[in-house]
């Protein structure tokens, strides 16, 4: 169910995206804490920002809090000396590097699509690609930290609130205000005060149930919930800043959060920006609300990767968590099967970690297989291969009911019309001079090699053994073993346009992409 309601929800904010009258749709950083010709692009009203550990994901978004003259604010308030500090005393050896530094900004505006570029030399200023009396568009942005309290002063001007001489003043949140907690949380409140003197406040809340406690005894995620929805729900047309956004929070109330911010998006006009590092918050926008930053191999630079799944998941964990399923008939399928994926996982640059190729005796047992899968729910990404002989069985339509008619399962038929051996036997029979070098054979040795086979178990032709048998003895000629002789002429095959492999190389890359994107 909220799938289906993120799903419609991605539908409504992207048909209202060409009619906000703000959105920030790009930014450029340059020369700026290891960030060099970084373009990233917004095309998404929730967009959500991920990659490793010292990708700049933080630093994009402070980038952004740059991008607008906030009303009310300060002139030290979002601005890229504040922001983007640096250490240069007047005394002492140690201070940072001064560098350009440039971050550039493209978004729509009531005025049309603007464009500004803020420059640090020896300092900072603004420019407006030379339009004259150019001025920085004004729209309200907020940018929080939502893992803790933001910074020492900020826990010291709140522990400081415990020793004021005079009654803080109080200022109860409406019910809109403290909705949006009460959406994730699973108890409701009576009544939340913010507690204010001067620029330091702090949170009281009073459950249903009479308890009754300041946020300094609030757990990590009710605090930045509750926070969160105080500070935000009253933003019409805001651009919203949240880093780290699933701190503290269980998976599932990070899904409902992405949920709820969305809806919220939707209707005030809201444009979000988060960073995470949850595959779970990921997965809760759509692929064009996704941006992830990795670091190239190559260059060492900071770039965005498409987010693939297995990009993704292999980038934050070092492997894939989440990774496509095959389940083959035997050993001589198997070998089959890694020759196409050795092609297609090397032309699509996806590790090896991210397909998972499994076996079993015989395709009878699959509807079993299908059946159990089904009720565990992990058919998920999964795909049966049956070899060639089954194309005109029922063992596919026995393997469709058993996963249940709601579900759309691929099932895949390896070459040929009979065993997978017989489809191997006749691709050697007609191998050339290079590809049998792959085998470390040639042509004339192996044609004599299986005419003698041939001639041996003629007699026995029709047993449905025999193609085994003539393929085991050929590979121990060899000196290989069967599986690996598979691999090699199955990857030979699939790297021939002609070949009658492609129309099922094509669809297992079809299913491939599929799965990734």
């Amino acid at each position: 169910m909220l799938e289906s309601r993120l799903r419609e929800l991605w539908d409504n904010l992207q048909g209202k995206k060409p009619h906000l009258p703000h959105f920030l749709s790009e930014i450029y950083l340059d020369g700026i804490r290891g960030l060099d010709n970084l373009r990233v692009l917004f095309d998404y009203p929730v967009s959500v920002i991920a990659g490793g550990n010292a990708t700049g994901k933080s630093t994009v978004l402070f980038a952004a809090a740059c991008a607008y003259k906030v009303p009310g604010a300060g002139v030290k308030d979002f601005v890229p000396s504040t922001l983007f500090p640096y250490y240069n005393p007047k005394l002492g050896a140690r201070q940072d590097r001064l560098q350009k530094i440039t971050l550039e900004f493209n978004y729509q505006t009531p005025d049309g699509m603007r464009s500004m570029r803020w420059r640090r030399g020896k300092g900072w200023n603004r420019s407006f690609f030379g339009r004259k009396n150019a001025s920085q568009p004004e729209r309200q942005v907020y940018l929080r930290t939502l893992s803790n309290l933001s910074n020492p002063s900020e826990v010291r001007g709140v522990l400081s609130m415990s020793r004021l001489k005079l009654e803080p003043q109080e200022i109860p949140l409406t019910p809109s205000q403290i909705e949006f907690a009460h959406q994730m949380l699973p108890f409701r409140y009576s009544e939340v005060v913010d507690l204010s003197s001067g620029n330091k406040n702090l949170l009281f809340a009073a459950q249903e149930d009479g308890a009754a406690y300041s946020e300094l005894q609030m757990a990590a995620g009710e605090r930045a919930l509750l926070r969160l929805s105080k500070e935000i729900a009253q933003f019409d047309g805001a651009l919203v800043l949240i880093d780290e956004v699933e701190a503290g929070l269980h998976p599932w109330v990070q899904q409902l959060l992405m949920l709820h911010l969305q809806q919220l998006a939707l209707r005030n006009d809201l444009q979000i920006i988060v960073t995470s590092h949850s595959p779970v918050v990921l997965d809760s926008v759509p692929a064009r609300g996704r941006i992830f930053l990795d670091r190239d191999d190559a260059s060492g630079k900071i770039i965005v990767r498409p987010p693939y799944r297995d990009v993704i998941q292999n980038a934050l964990y070092g492997r894939s968590s989440e990774v496509l399923k095959l389940l083959c008939e035997d050993n001589i399928a198997e070998g089959i099967l890694k020759g196409v994926f050795d092609l297609l996982l090397s032309n699509q640059r996806i590790k090896w970690e991210s397909v998972h190729i499994g076996r079993d005796t015989g395709a009878s047992e699959f509807p079993m297989h299908a059946r159990a899968l089904a009720k565990f729910g992990q058919l998920q990404n999964t795909v049966f291969i049956l070899d060639g002989d089954q194309k005109d069985g029922e063992i596919a339509q026995k393997i469709q009911a058993a996963a249940g008619h709601s579900t759309n399962i691929p099932i895949l038929f390896l070459p040929g019309n009979g065993a997978p051996e017989n489809w191997i036997w006749e691709k050697l029979q007609r191998i050339s001079a290079v590809d049998a070098a792959q085998l470390g054979t040639n042509p004339g040795i192996l044609s004599n090699l299986m005419e003698q086979l041939d001639a041996t178990y003629a007699a026995v032709s029709e047993s449905p053994e025999t193609p085994k048998t003539k393929f085991r003895t050929l590979s121990e000629h060899l000196s290989r073993k069967p599986p690996e002789v598979c691999r090699i002429l199955a990857r030979l095959e699939a790297e021939r346009k002609e070949s009658d492999i492609q129309p099922f190389v094509e669809e297992l890359e079809r299913i491939l992409l599929q799965w990734r994107e």
